[in-house]
């Protein structure tokens, strides 16, 4: 993708008070200070619902300036999806800061969003699985001073919950640094019985690499490896291959167990959305617990 974002020319910008706008547009702009990026289809997911009325309110905010957007792969002209950030003047506007990440990481962060809403796929809206999502902004010592998820989510359904500590990987790390960062989750998970490590890949080739890198690290059975395609087609039904060596394969949905944890505010539904727009602030009420 082109990592070059491009805000509205200044003479041609807009006029726009984001604390007069409706719930759901300032939902959409604290969530991509959040998140850092998104692309108009994973807004539609998780925020609007709807494609079309998407598309029409991110241009509006990229014309009053507040996002700037750039296009992702390879599309032809009049095909492009965009990918948004909030710009400069969103920032100012918000009383946010951006979080500096060089070009590159663009990818990354839309790859962890994507991932995040696999797992979240469902047509009850008030009910999806995912109750709580702490983005990589939101992670830092939740699981010790030397272990920084890109996010960690509570996935829960009627079966059960668990907690899932996302790693996306972009296929660019060497293997002194994944194995390192693999390592680096075993006291974390050891202590955590209800915590899984799902380690997110981007082709068949790099999980089998990504096993051969954990197979002397001794992350025991809670720590797991997945395509992004096969989490993207399958959601809570993928088949996880296992980093420890001599355990079986699973699927998200069989390692959620008892106790049962449901939160007041799932992503994407009225009360997330209220949440966001009001500044944010999810009560965890012991749902991270081990």
């Amino acid at each position: 993708m082109s990592a070059t974002f491009r805000t509205i020319e200044p003479g041609s910008v807009i006029e726009l008070d984001p604390g007069r706008l409706p719930i759901t547009d300032r939902a959409c702009l604290r969530f991509l200070v959040r998140c850092g990026a998104a692309t108009s289809g994973q807004l539609a997911q998780l925020v609007y619902r709807r494609s079309r009325h998407t598309q029409k309110r991110l241009l509006h905010f990229h014309r009053a300036g507040l996002l700037e957007r750039a296009t992702v792969g390879d599309t032809p002209p009049g095909r492009a999806e965009f990918a948004y950030r909030v710009g400069v003047l969103g920032h100012q506007r918000l009383g946010t800061r951006r979080t500096p990440a060089p070009a590159t990481y663009v990818r990354h962060m839309l790859d962890t969003v994507d991932a995040v809403c696999a797992l979240n796929r469902s047509d009850d809206r008030e009910h999806s699985p995912v109750q709580l999502w702490l983005t990589d902004v939101m992670t830092a010592d939740i699981l010790g001073r030397f272990v920084r998820p890109d996010s960690i989510v509570l996935v829960t359904t009627e079966a059960g919950s668990a907690v899932l500590a996302l790693e996306i990987d972009e296929g660019t790390e060497h293997s002194r640094t994944i194995r390192a960062k693999l390592a680096a989750y075993r006291h974390p998970l050891a202590s955590r019985l209800n915590w899984h490590l799902l380690v997110v890949v981007p082709s068949p080739i790099r999980a089998k690499w990504m096993v051969r890198q954990a197979a002397s690290l001794d992350l025991g059975p809670q720590a797991w490896v997945v395509t992004r395609t096969d989490l993207a087609r399958d959601s809570l039904d993928t088949v996880l291959r296992p980093l420890a060596p001599g355990r079986s394969p699973s699927s998200i949905r069989s390692l959620l167990k008892q106790p049962h944890r449901r939160l007041s505010a799932p992503v994407g539904s009225r009360a997330w959305l209220e949440l966001l727009a009001a500044g944010g602030g999810e009560a965890e009420d012991g749902a991270l617990a081990p």
